[in-house]
């Protein structure tokens, strides 16, 4: 530069500009991995709300069930005798026939009666279905199920015996049990979960 002039040489200027791009590559590269993280974070978020509602509302539904099994009335002129009524809780558990469990529950509405609640596993999906109260025998059977709980690998359940402690559920039915054990195992892009539910004492 001649004595007087007043700037910056075309090398100070190629200098400038490459710390300038090292500062914005490195500050690009910090807030894409803070979005990252945000993203990741919102969707674990997501997965173990959905996961907390199911749980919530199984054993809402196992709180709420009927104390006694209903009976549909007999007329005092006739012979025939009581019809078999379904439990209050049943389960079923089995590698072939998968997880189902039946409630006859109180009314979300007090005051509505009873309504029958299903659960099941179909694929790897988690089902409930409800059907309408009633407040009197028989209960209508739930049919539309709705999908509340998805990617489910497996599902197994226990239940509680006295004196024997928790027993699995091999392809057998077992109506009011003690006691219910549900272990969940679940895909999430963070990997495999594995989560517990004990439901009980169920008496």
């Amino acid at each position: 530069m001649k004595p007087g002039q007043n700037g910056f040489t075309l090398i100070e200027v190629l200098v400038a500009v490459m710390l300038m791009a090292i500062v914005s590559l490195i500050a690009w590269r910090g807030l894409d991995s803070v979005t990252r993280a945000d993203t990741h974070l919102k969707a674990s978020t997501e997965q173990t709300e959905e996961l907390l509602r199911s749980l919530n509302q199984l054993e809402r539904d196992v709180a709420l069930r009927a104390a006694v099994q209903l009976r549909e009335p007999i007329r005092a002129d006739s012979e025939e005798a009581e019809p078999d009524s379904p439990a209050p809780l049943s389960v079923r558990s089995s590698d072939s026939k998968g997880f189902r469990l039946e409630v006859i529950r109180s009314a979300a509405n007090p005051g509505d009666g009873l309504q029958r609640v299903r659960w099941w596993l179909k694929g790897d999906t988690l089902y409930r279905a409800v059907a309408e109260a009633r407040d009197r025998y028989p209960l209508p059977a739930p049919r539309d199920g709705v999908a509340v709980l998805r990617r489910v690998s497996d599902l197994q359940v226990r239940v509680w015996e006295r004196g024997k402690g928790w027993r699995q559920l091999s392809g057998n039915r077992r109506d009011n049990p003690e006691g219910l054990e549900i272990r969940l195992t679940r895909q999430t892009p963070q990997g495999e979960e594995h989560y517990r539910q004990v439901l009980g004492p169920l008496e």
